[in-house]
């Protein structure tokens, strides 16, 4: 399967984006396999080719943390308010890298994931600022997790819809907020 994370990068990102990769890349699909099988997970073939990269030199290893650049898009202070867009300023895929931090990796968040909710899935691609999550389940299907019921609802798109259509929201929630800030 090919790699498109660079394609859907650069249809969206643009100077007012960060885009920070979260460890080197040393991921191997032999360590993808192992890590699978520990969580008792089938990960979709386009998120295991978004994991090995595809040999970018430019992003490296396959856990990328996105966000509107700050001087763009002001972070939220302790007990500002607003629309729950208003905090929404990035996006994090997980890493199948040892030496990324415990938060972005997928085994981690896949163990931290199954102790806290009960459910069996291991999450994928993270809103910054939302407590849902998008996960893969048992059956390797694409889901959103919805923390208020405590549910995995399961999706109709492949991995690069879904980092797609995240991708285009976060550049027009980028928009909104410029427009915001210039009233």
């Amino acid at each position: 399967m090919n790699d498109k994370t660079m394609e859907i990068l650069e249809k969206y990102l643009d100077k007012d984006f960060r885009v920070s990769p979260m460890a080197p890349n040393k991921s191997t699909m032999s360590g993808i396999d192992k890590m699978q099988k520990d969580l008792g997970i089938q990960l979709p073939e386009e998120y295991i080719a978004h994991l090995l990269g595809g040999g970018s030199e430019v992003l490296g290893e396959r856990g990328l943390y996105i966000e509107v650049k700050e001087d763009v898009w002001p972070r939220p202070k302790q007990y500002d308010v607003g629309p729950f867009w208003s905090f929404l300023y990035g996006i994090h895929t997980f890493t199948a890298s040892k030496e990324s931090e415990d938060w972005m990796r997928l085994d981690a968040a896949g163990k931290d994931f199954l102790e806290e909710t009960g459910i069996k899935a291991v999450p994928i691609l993270r809103i910054i600022g939302d407590a849902d999550v998008y996960c893969v389940n048992e059956a390797g299907k694409i889901a959103r997790y919805n923390h208020e019921e405590n549910i995995l609802e399961e999706m109709e798109m492949d991995f690069w819809e879904l980092f797609d259509r995240e991708l285009k929201a976060l550049r027009e929630r980028k928009e909104k907020k410029i427009k915001e800030l210039n009233k």
